[in-house]
């Protein structure tokens, strides 16, 4: 069964490459505007205090009516209700749904899913809004499922949630199943990985943010004094290296730094003024960025 899914996921991204460019541009551009209208909705229900999927309150509890706003952790919500929402709504959706609320707070900063903060897998990405912190993992051996065990044969991933810092739900707690669209998705974007890419429209993280493309703009349109220190998305690193045979003067180093101040740019951006040096500059995620929580392998039972 999941190798015929898995096989039409295949058949899907060879639809795509075979499509004419400019289909395929039409096509992004439809599911664009389709993102937007959605989000337009989540930001009028939001504001409201409601939930745009199921039109309830954000606080509002039923089981009758399983929604991923549950995650935000209404009264009556326990963590085995989690897969209630999950035989509903697929890892890409609840994902989506939960990217736009920590958006909500500081854009891209509560949403980790840099490669270098993780560990290799899949699939790795924290996402915090307010004092809730929900982390989404999913190995190789998740994802074509585990022959030796009773509820992970099943592609599935792991999902943890944190309320004020304290457990709640933990990685090891469920295995929880990918819906079909899921699989058909993921198949596609391995099959064509160039071609066909998970995007996250109003919902980016720090992975779509911080590209090497991008790194110029952010040391040219940072403002040092826009963040308090624990707040900022980024940290930039700034290192002199003197010309060979020349020297860097301290006087200099001094009126750069007063220069950057007096203009509220950051050293970084006025680098190439300074004589006789060469600058490397390193832009990494800042402080205000959340952590992403490992996913330690289960300890077997002795």
């Amino acid at each position: 069964m999941n190798d015929s899914i898995k096989a039409e996921g295949r058949a899907f991204a060879e639809f795509l490459k075979s499509l004419p460019e400019s289909e395929r541009i039409k096509g992004n551009e439809l599911e664009r505007r389709r993102a937007e209208e959605e989000f337009k909705q989540f930001q009028e229900e939001y504001d409201k205090g409601c939930c745009y999927l199921c039109n309830k309150p954000l606080t509002s509890f039923s089981k009758k009516l399983p929604c991923i706003h549950w995650l935000l952790k209404p009264k009556g919500f326990k963590k085995k209700d989690i897969k209630l929402v999950a035989s509903v709504y697929g890892f890409f959706q609840i994902q989506s749904y939960l990217r736009w609320f920590a958006n909500q707070a500081g854009f891209a900063r509560n949403i980790n899913d840099m490669p270098e903060g993780g560990t290799g897998k899949l699939f790795e990405v924290t996402i915090r809004y307010r004092n809730l912190e929900w982390s989404f993992s999913c190995a190789e051996g998740d994802y074509n499922g585990h022959d030796t065990s009773q509820h992970g044969q099943q592609p599935h991933y792991h999902f943890q949630m944190r309320v004020d810092k304290k457990p709640f739900i933990d990685f090891g707690d469920f295995h929880i199943p990918f819906s079909k669209m899921d699989v058909i998705n993921i198949e596609a974007m391995r099959a064509q990985p160039n071609l066909i890419k998970q995007r996250h429209s109003f919902g980016e993280g720090m992975k779509d943010v911080l590209r090497d493309d991008t790194v110029e703009q952010i040391i040219n349109v940072t403002v040092p004094d826009g963040y308090n220190s624990e707040e900022a998305p980024f940290k930039i690193d700034t290192i002199a290296i003197a010309e060979d045979g020349k020297t860097i003067k301290g006087d200099d180093v001094y009126n750069l730094i007063q220069e950057a101040k007096a203009k509220g740019v950051t050293v970084a951006s006025l680098m190439h003024k300074l004589p006789n040096a060469q600058a490397r500059i390193i832009v990494s995620p800042g402080p205000g960025v959340v952590e992403q929580a490992p996913r330690s392998k289960r300890k077997k039972d002795k």
